[in-house]
């Protein structure tokens, strides 16, 4: 713990000359006098004078060979309009995706860009403006609170593209007015720019596209700034967000709650937020899954608070998962970017929980990270706590993530999870890899303590403990330009781990062939093998262990487990979307089949679906689970600019759970009011029928 402490201070020791440059940041935009045509060739002699704005462009860290596909950004802005330029550069042009599609349609089908506004600096409510090879154009308003799309928002903005010899290019003009509300010359505002290149699949992140948004892949938007005085405004404004709250529930008595959420802005590096009783209340269930294994289930965060900025807690090996923190009697949590550094910290209180049987718990966690000497490799370090009961129990960890080249990186990972008066436990992994456009291979080597996973699941995620593992991967994808496919891709994944005592626990071996048609079709099969020395499942047995002294009498049963899955899937954009697949096996000594069912429909330009099934149609002699039916349906309709609503229903024939889910929400007088109404039947927590009757909430709140 010493050696861990005692590094992470030597790591901000280092970190001291940087974060006190605060400073200084060079114009990313050029203010220009008169308009410029717009006509998508960038041939006004002032767009070769702006920088590349490149520092916008959001991709995956794991990016590959960018030097085919490299896209420059250029920014140019008057008294009322932003003018935002890309050059797409392409080393295979021919291959480039032309397709024409509906006004305020999906284009990620097609080569396009995506333009991310956020002009209320808090990543609640943003812009987005997109348009594709061709010039088709789709813009809309996106609130995070509902974690939805308006696709009805229609902004003022011109665009065009054209063809080019290098690839292709665009130009696009976008009013202020209509994304500002009050007047001024001095504009500041989080941008984030994404360039979609569909037949390279992994390569370019896509940003956050498809309703809902993935927040939680988003990073921080770098600020643009059309004016130094609108910008100095902006560092010290604050946004406070009362909110007041009724619950109905049928037989029970009505009760009323209220809460505030409070955001500073101290400068556009650092950020700060206080939250008191926030409403968790409200939030979309979680999603009912089938688990095939006798451990934990990972579960996405959907609680706004924690899902914001969560992607820097996230590593190889979970050491903070929110999930673990139930309803929370407030919170504060701090955002700081300086220079190559990002820092973040968050500490909550949380109540006490009567499904537990817990008593109320401070968690903190926090994370430092610096970019390495090329803007792709990483390094960082984390810590997380609980303190319950005068106890502390948490974790701590190191990682770092070597990009050497565009092909090569090598990974690893350090942490140590720790409990009051007793002993320490550790883990690592080490993991080297090789991508090209069409080639993947990597092989990593992990050890985790026994009993690690004791600690670190107070604060964080770790499924299995007491393992020294290898896992190795082979994927390549063979290309052809005629015939029925356009790409037939191979996947495989074999792992395998010990226990720290040498015992053969478990190896699985994954192999799969995916047929992508040029008809949008993709046809697979997977066939999974593994065998498992499982210790949950329990069974007695002698074993031989020389470190207890000879023979000892175990509960321990092994398994050969194997599966085999047949997928036909259907994509056209996220919203015409269906897949279908059938799987049959033995798993955990017992047969079964399952069919699994998952269809997105965009019915009208308003009103979008989603249903998934899941059922199992034998599982003989039944062992972890019986016979399972899991239906999901979701539907959302965006009425108008400002109304809304979201069904939400789930029902597990296997817990004869049915649980309902619906809310309506009517936005007013920006920034942002909002009055949500939502209706409750069945308990939200996973794999839990409950007895929550019908209940009705009314929530109402205002930011100031």
């Amino acid at each position: 713990m010493m050696r861990t402490i005692l590094l992470f201070i030597y790591f901000i020791f280092l970190s001291l000359p940087v974060l006190g440059q605060e400073g200084k940041r060079e114009p990313l935009a050029i203010r220009i006098d008169k308009s410029i045509e717009i006509d998508g060739l960038l041939n006004e002699s002032i767009w070769k004078k702006a920088p590349d704005a490149a520092a916008f462009i959001q991709l995956k860290p794991d990016r590959r060979e960018p030097h085919k596909i490299k896209t420059s950004a250029k920014i140019l802005y008057d008294d009322n309009f932003v003018y935002i330029g890309f050059l797409c550069y392409d080393a295979e042009p021919d291959e480039i995706k032309a397709e024409a599609t509906s006004i305020d349609g999906d284009l990620r089908s097609t080569d396009s860009i995506y333009i991310l506004i956020d002009t209320f600096h808090d990543r609640e409510n943003f812009y987005f403006f997109a348009t594709n090879f061709l010039g088709v154009r789709s813009d809309g308003k996106i609130s995070r609170d509902g974690q939805t799309i308006n696709y009805r928002w229609d902004g003022s903005w011109k665009s065009s593209s054209q063809k080019t010899d290098f690839g292709w290019s665009t130009e696009v003009a976008i009013e202020l007015s209509s994304i500002f509300d009050e007047p001024g010359k001095g504009k500041a505002f989080g941008l984030s720019l994404s360039r979609i290149v569909p037949r390279l699949d992994g390569i370019f992140w896509k940003g956050p596209l498809d309703p809902p948004f993935e927040f939680d892949k988003l990073g921080k938007l770098k600020v643009l700034d059309l004016g130094e005085q609108d910008l100095l405004k902006l560092e010290r404004k604050a946004k406070i967000t009362p909110y007041i709250l009724s619950r109905s529930e049928s037989g029970k008595k009505t009760e009323a709650t209220a809460g505030i959420d409070a955001r500073y802005a101290f400068s556009p590096q650092m950020s700060g937020r206080l939250t008191i009783n926030p409403d968790f209340a409200t939030v979309e269930p979680d999603q009912e899954q089938v688990n095939f294994t006798p451990f934990e289930l990972y579960l996405p965060e959907k609680r706004e608070f924690f899902l914001e900025g969560s992607e820097v807690y996230q590593q190889r090996a979970d050491l903070f998962y929110s999930k673990r923190i139930g309803d929370i009697y407030g919170g504060v949590e701090l955002n700081a970017n300086f220079g190559a550094f990002e820092f973040s910290g968050m500490s909550v209180q949380s109540k006490e929980d009567e499904f537990l049987d817990e008593d109320s718990a401070n968690f903190s966690v926090f994370s430092l990270r610096r970019r390495g000497i090329t803007n792709s490799s990483l390094f960082g370090f984390i810590a997380a706590n609980k303190h319950i009961n005068k106890k502390n129990i948490g974790t701590t960890g190191i990682y770092a993530d070597l990009h050497f080249n565009d092909k090569f990186k090598f990974e690893g990972q350090f942490a140590l999870g720790y409990e009051d008066n007793r002993k320490s436990n550790i883990s690592f992994f080490l993991g080297p890899s090789y991508d090209t456009k069409t080639f993947h291979i990597h092989l990593t080597y992990t050890q985790i303590s026994e009993n690690f996973a004791d600690k670190v699941n107070h604060v964080g995620f770790i499924p299995d403990d007491n393992r020294r593992e290898l896992d190795s991967a082979v994927n390549k994808t063979f290309s052809f330009k005629k015939g029925l496919f356009e790409r037939v891709r191979y996947r495989s994944n074999y792992n395998i781990y010990w226990g720290m005592d040498g015992t053969l626990r478990s190896w699985q071996i994954d192999e799969g062939l995916f047929f992508d048609l040029k008809s949008k079709f993709t046809v697979s099969v997977v066939h999974t093998m593994e065998y498992k020395l499982n210790e949950y499942l329990l069974e007695p047995r002698l074993i031989y262990m020389p470190d207890r002294g000879g023979w000892v009498r175990l509960y321990i049963k092994d398994f050969r487990n194997w599966r085999t899955r047949f997928r036909s899937e259907f994509f056209d954009g996220e919203w015409k979307s269906i897949s279908l697949s059938f799987s049959y096996g033995r798993n955990y000594g017992s047969d079964f089949q399952m069919l699994e069912l998952s269809k997105k429909l965009k019915i009208t330009e308003t009103l979008f679906s989603e249903y998934i099934l899941c059922h199992i149609e034998k599982y003989d002699p039944p062992l972890l689970f019986n016979k399972t039916t899991i239906n999901v349906l979701k539907i959302t309709n965006y009425v108008s600019k400002n109304l809304f609503w979201k069904f939400f229903l789930q029902t597990n024939s296997a817990i004869d759970k049915i649980n309902f889910h619906a809310v309506c929400v009517y936005t007013f007088k920006p920034p942002f009011g909002s009055i949500q109404l939502v209706y409750q039947k069945g308990t939200a927590r996973f794999g839990v029928k409950g007895t929550q009757g019908h209940t009705l909430f009314l929530k109402l709140g205002y930011m100031f």
